[in-house]
């Protein structure tokens, strides 16, 4: 059984201040979920974006890599490919925004110069050099893609900890402490009143 507290003027005063204090901090966690879902709804609008440009990008790189395996044959694609290949560097770093950690990648781009491929471009068609492009601009738009969905789904998460701490404020804490502040004011207006009755009967047997 909950234990409720001595009905008293200073526990009175005391409950009045915590419902106060609850209500006040309520608010702030309602205006700090309002500001997250406006954020929230700007991140999805360019992951939806992103994720838009990703699609026909890695539609285009798909055709201009069968155009080039058609040009230049399976073999000397992958002799390409691995020519080109490379090491990719990225910094994960990490932010802080109404509370909120997460994770943005940082890079330089993925895109590289005609003659930064590695292949010998004086011999390879003009197929291959689209197609190392067109997979360098997916690559880019797949990490930038990454970065804005990570931040994403963290403000999602902090959104659902927000409300789950507002309801329990609003519907747990509030409600139980104006039960025991109700509980203390009457048992103090009863003793008021029985004070009062005790002092009309000494006014009483005193005359």
């Amino acid at each position: 059984m909950e234990e409720r507290p001595s009905p008293n003027r200073m526990n009175l005063l005391n409950l009045r201040s915590q419902v106060t204090a609850a209500e006040r901090g309520m608010g702030l966690l309602e205006d700090k979920r309002t500001s997250l879902v406006k954020e929230l709804l700007g991140i999805y609008k360019d992951v939806m974006a992103e994720r838009h440009t990703l699609r026909g990008r890695t539609q285009v790189a798909a055709v201009e890599l069968i155009r080039a395996i058609s040009m230049d044959g399976t073999e000397g694609v992958m002799s390409a490919s691995f020519a080109a290949k490379r090491d990719i560097s990225i910094d994960v770093v990490r932010r802080n925004i109404w509370g909120v950690k997460f994770s943005e990648i940082h890079y330089k781009t993925m895109r590289r110069a005609l003659d930064a491929r590695g292949y010998a471009f004086m011999t390879t068609s003009s197929t291959i050099d689209a197609s190392a492009k067109g997979f360098e601009m997916v690559l880019e738009t797949m990490l930038n893609t990454a970065s804005t969905e990570s931040h994403m789904r963290r403000i999602g998460d902090e959104v659902k900890k927000t409300a789950r701490k507002i309801n329990a404020i609003k519907e747990i804490i509030i409600p139980k402490t104006k039960e025991r502040l109700r509980h203390i004011s009457r048992t103090l207006e009863e003793r008021e009143r029985e004070d009062i009755l005790r002092l009309k009967r000494l006014k009483r047997s005193s005359r």
